[in-house]
């Protein structure tokens, strides 16, 4: 769980790095219109409460902030994560790596690789953030199983998103911004299969983050 812990200080800071970097320049709030920028918005936040639990837990009590004071005391200085944060690393690994493979299948081929993993923070949001997110939830965190039902919350931010978008993109409020959302660009049966292919790739990628964690824990895997 040290290394966990470390591993979630560098996400924490990379994550504010970049958004310094993409408030900039997308102009602000404006960034909230892609999918990357918000999953790992929600990357740095998951990870700033992976801190404030772990750091008191980990130091046995030697810390004396509001928060760390409120993590000893509800949680009796367990090393364990509560249930709550572990789905929420869950989700948000699953979103993250969401958007590694739309870049190295869809967008990479599209836009050339060197602009989607090189350009700007690109290194960061579309690469070591989803990478170092996975590989710390699915060998350094695991705790109690994830349900059978954990991928459908796990999809729920990216049909927010789509619904959004999709909606923004039909009034004309917005242009993509990615291809595959400018619904009056492409044909209605196009714009169904990429609806189909993101939603349902997400649920597959889900679903293989849940039996990936849970096939780190002694009967993980049982029905739940």
């Amino acid at each position: 769980m040290r290394t966990a812990l470390f591993i979630h200080i560098m996400l924490v800071v990379m994550e504010l790095i970049g958004l310094n970097y993409t408030f900039s320049v997308h102009d602000g709030f404006k960034m909230f219109i892609y999918y990357t920028d918000n999953s790992n918005v929600l990357c740095l936040l998951v990870s700033a409460l992976f801190v404030m639990f772990m750091l008191p837990a980990l130091s046995k009590g030697r810390t004396s902030g509001f928060v760390s004071t409120y993590m000893m005391q509800h949680y009796k200085g367990s090393r364990r994560m509560p249930g709550w944060i572990t789905l929420l690393r869950y989700i948000c690994t699953c979103c993250l790596m969401l958007t590694f493979l739309v870049v190295l299948f869809v967008l990479g081929p599209k836009k050339g690789f060197a602009d989607q993993l090189l350009k700007g923070v690109h290194p960061i949001d579309h690469v070591i953030a989803p990478v170092l997110s996975l590989m710390s939830f699915l060998f350094l965190e695991t705790a109690e199983p994830l349900p059978k039902k954990a991928p459908f919350y796990a999809i729920i931010p990216t049909v927010i998103y789509a619904v959004i978008l999709i909606g923004m993109n039909v009034a004309g409020l917005a242009d993509g911004p990615y291809f595959f959302l400018r619904v009056h660009e492409q044909s209605l049966i196009m714009a169904v299969f990429w609806t189909v292919a993101i939603l349902g790739g997400n649920y597959l990628i889900s679903w293989l983050v849940m039996k990936g964690y849970n096939s780190m824990i002694p009967g993980g895997n049982r029905k739940r």
